[in-house]
């Protein structure tokens, strides 16, 4: 983002969901054990102001952000039960924006909204140049398209911006700072592998994750060559659906 702003490009970002549906950080934060719909309408709120104040410190103005306000940890089940209107939200941004590259979430990724946002992205634009970058996990071996390396600087701005999560990194500071790496890596279009995944694989691939959060043992951050921004520059040892 910060390379196609310094070239004079523009940007379109796009949020599917708020994030309102975070339970134990949203726990943790306001000391609450049971949570109404109210509580999770305001996290998804406060989530969005996090959301633009990342992209002010990356200098992307606040008009290129949409933010489409779909369910928290309800895509992949809205793409088992045939529903296209993401799909056709996607093609009217695709079509009124035209794009020359789009970057996607990864079917690869752990998270089942990502996962289920690459499946849609990649019904939508078949046609678009695609590149796609994993969050929770990482891809196979082999389908590394590209690899930034970022300068201090802008590594230090990747930092900046991570720090407006605030209710993320209350739980996992250490995670969610260490994607201020060195190096970031994105992969090749997706179109053959990404599907709709049964109900029992988005539960399966939940639990390995939920266990390497709790554990500490989720992968290293694919293409990582230095310590986490954060251990570097403030020695603090606590080293974020676009479209």
């Amino acid at each position: 983002m910060q390379r196609v702003l310094e070239s004079g490009g523009e940007l379109a970002v796009v949020f599917v969901t708020d994030g309102e549906n975070n339970p134990w950080p949203q726990r943790f934060l306001h000391r609450k054990l049971f949570l109404t719909d109210a509580d999770r309408a305001a996290w998804g709120a406060m989530r969005r102001r996090e959301a633009l104040c990342s992209l002010a410190r990356l200098g992307v103005p606040e008009k290129s952000a949409t933010f489409l306000a779909f369910p928290d940890q309800g895509i992949a089940a809205r793409a088992r039960r045939g529903e296209n209107v993401l799909r056709e939200i996607v093609i009217k941004i695709v079509d009124d924006f035209k794009p020359t590259l789009i970057v996607s979430p990864s079917t690869f990724d752990q998270h089942s909204d990502h996962r289920a946002i690459a499946y849609y992205t990649h019904r939508a634009a078949p046609q678009p140049d695609i590149a796609t970058y994993v969050i929770h996990g990482k891809a196979p071996a082999g389908r590394e398209r590209f690899t930034l390396e970022l300068s201090a600087c802008e590594q230090k701005r990747k930092l900046d911006a991570v720090e407006c999560h605030e209710s993320q990194l209350a739980l996992s500071r250490a995670r969610f700072l260490s994607y201020a790496c060195r190096d970031e890596v994105f992969y090749r279009a997706e179109f053959d592998v990404v599907r709709v995944e049964s109900a029992m694989r988005e539960r399966f691939i939940a639990f390995q994750h939920a266990i390497r959060v709790c554990f500490g043992t989720h992968p290293a951050i694919a293409g990582s060559r230095v310590e986490p921004a954060a251990d570097v520059q403030d020695g603090a040892g606590d080293v974020a659906g676009l479209l």
